[in-house]
């Protein structure tokens, strides 16, 4: 069992509903709240980044088949780049 304490305005809107619906108070609780809770469990099943997902162009066709190799490639750049820059510094 559940409680809510609501003002005034949205308890009469609240009656006004059940009024026009001809279904009781709760009822209308029980549709909104059901109503509710699929949008927030629909939200939560989709990724919270789905709308940045895809935005991007990387200009690669085949990230999503070669993305370790991808990965490792950067990476190889990336400490050899470093590497070079620390026997740099130390010459």
């Amino acid at each position: 069992m559940s409680s809510v304490r609501l003002d005034s305005t949205t308890q009469d809107k609240l009656r006004q509903i059940a009024a026009r619906k001809g279904i009781s108070v709760s009822e209308v609780h029980r549709e909104a709240l059901s109503e509710y809770l699929e949008r927030e469990f629909e939200a939560t099943r989709k990724s919270r980044y789905s709308d940045m997902i895809g935005i991007a162009d990387s200009g690669r066709t085949d990230l999503s088949t070669n993305h370790k190799q991808i990965f490792c490639e950067i990476l190889d750049e990336k400490y050899a780049n470093s590497q070079e820059r620390g026997k740099e510094a130390s010459e």
